[in-house]
């Protein structure tokens, strides 16, 4: 059963709110609120029955690594403006008064101004293109973004410091929805996320990740590959083969902790050489949207923007506020051009207008379904209360239940 927690869920089907237009909060774990979840899971087996289904996660599942009373595994945008301060306090604070931060910054309802990490790096690409500081401003806001770009880099290589019971959530997210019928297309889940988290969770699960690199060393970036498949010869026939059934196709948009662009084009990051080659992501700022068009980044687009246009699509948005534009433009335009697209966004606090839901996103969601259209949902509900809610519908054939129970004998120190 699934332990106590709280989910708000909007959709055409489930329209209950408050005087203040906020879903009302249905308590998971009570055997009372069932009927109030009917449309929630309804909506959600629909998601997993499309023929074509798309996942597009955000910092919202990494940030689920995070525990009360402990310091954060995963950086929060709030981590990483106290991590790029801290880096050298003086600097930084040259830096905010070169490129006029408090002149721009927005303020809390206290007058407090905001700490926006992405609006300072943004200013800092902004004024280093135009060439307007002094020479010693230059050279200060230089050299504070490229150790900012180092310092955020390695924030987001955290999945050695996960413990093994944190993987629940993910294993569970991966393990359900990678196991697709041979009816199915195979689960294209994209990530704005640099981690490595979802790869960690395919490799606990079984699961094989055709990522756009090939199966070599070294490993070089070949969008091609998102093309292949595979299959398990030894149960082909003459008329066809057996394909595996645990396959999912990784689009990592802005780049990865283990990418790095070399002279024989973008590899990943072996473990015996960790400096050569440049880094490649994208890193937080509102010019991310024109760094978008180089490869491998415009070949992680280009599919998403195929994906969305194919005939009966679900797209499953999951911990992501919709703060990338060109993102939301394909998504917006895809609601509007494909008949058959289904959309449900689901994250922390999207209806909250004090949270980091899009504004914009949110009211432009919310109308759609209050005009009826049941294509569209959101829910209001953390990674890990999300993926306890998936339905499972796995079958473990012999030899997976073989290693399960092989693997808790181990785990209880018994002979095997």
């Amino acid at each position: 059963m699934t332990k106590p927690c709280t989910l708000s869920f909007f959709s055409a089907d489930s329209k209950l709110v408050d005087e203040q237009e906020i879903p009302l909060a249905i308590e998971v774990g009570k055997d009372d609120e069932k009927a109030r979840l009917a449309p929630f899971h309804k909506f959600i087996n629909q998601l997993v029955d499309a023929e074509n289904l798309i996942v597009l996660a955000g910092s919202g599942t990494s940030l689920t690594f995070n525990q009360k009373e402990q310091d954060n595994i995963a950086p929060s945008m709030g981590d990483l403006w106290r991590i790029c301060s801290d880096l050298d306090a003086s600097r930084f604070d040259k830096v905010l008064k070169a490129v006029k931060y408090s002149d721009v910054a927005e303020k809390w309802d206290d007058g407090e101004q905001k700490n926006d990490i992405e609006l300072l790096l943004s200013l800092c690409d902004s004024y280093l293109t135009l060439k307007c500081l002094s020479s010693a401003d230059q050279e200060c806001v230089e050299a504070f973004l490229k150790a900012a770009k180092v310092a955020i880099l390695e924030h987001t290589n955290f999945v050695d410091r996960v413990a093994t019971d944190g993987w629940t959530a993910h294993n569970t997210f991966v393990g359900v929805l990678g196991r697709r019928s041979p009816k199915q297309k195979r689960l294209k889940l994209f990530t704005t996320n640099y981690d490595l988290a979802f790869e960690m969770a395919a490799s606990n699960t079984g699961m094989i990740v055709i990522d756009g690199f090939e199966f070599s060393n070294p490993s070089r970036f070949n969008p091609a590959w998102f093309h292949y498949d595979i299959v398990n010869r030894s149960q082909a026939t003459e008329k066809g083969g057996a394909y595996l059934p645990n396959i999912v196709h990784l689009y990592k948009i802005h780049g990865s902790v283990d990418w790095v662009r070399t002279s024989q084009g973008v590899q990943k990051r072996s473990a015996l050489n960790t400096t050569e080659g440049e880094p490649v992501f994208i890193y937080p700022s509102s010019s991310k949207y024109q760094s978008s068009y180089d490869s491998p980044y415009l070949d992680m687009m280009a599919a998403f923007l195929d994906a969305l246009q194919k005939p009966k699509t679900a797209l499953l948005c999951i911990g992501f506020g919709f703060n990338d534009k060109h993102i939301n433009s394909a998504i917006t335009m895809a609601l509007r051009t494909n008949p058959e697209l289904m959309v449900m966004a689901a994250t922390k606090d999207p209806f909250s207008v004090n949270g980091s839901f899009n504004s914009a996103i949110r009211s432009q969601l919310m109308n759609v379904i209050k005009a009826g259209d049941s294509r569209v949902a959101i829910a209001d509900c953390t990674f890990d209360v999300f993926a306890s809610l998936l339905p499972n519908r796995h079958k473990p054939t012999p030899e997976e239940s073989l290693l399960k129970a092989f693997e808790l004998v181990v785990q209880r120190g018994g002979a095997v």
